[in-house]
């Protein structure tokens, strides 16, 4: 089952990941409080993981030897 309840209940304990997947389950059938409190969230993590995958990557190319 999902509810905004539920969305708000998991962001309060910090499952944001959670929270987001209902809140956009709900704003694809066209709730429009979803939709908004979809985008008061945010992008989250996921372009703040990637970079820090990339830098990652380029740590450990330098330690094997690499440019």
């Amino acid at each position: 089952m999902s509810t905004l309840t539920l969305a708000e209940v998991y962001a309060r304990q910090g499952l944001h990941g959670r929270a987001r997947e209902i809140l956009q389950r709900l704003s694809a059938e066209g709730d429009g409080e979803a939709r908004r409190r979809l985008a008061e969230m945010g992008e989250g993590a996921g372009q703040q993981i990637e970079l820090l995958s990339r830098v990652l990557d380029r740590v450990r190319e330098r330690r094997r030897g690499g440019s």
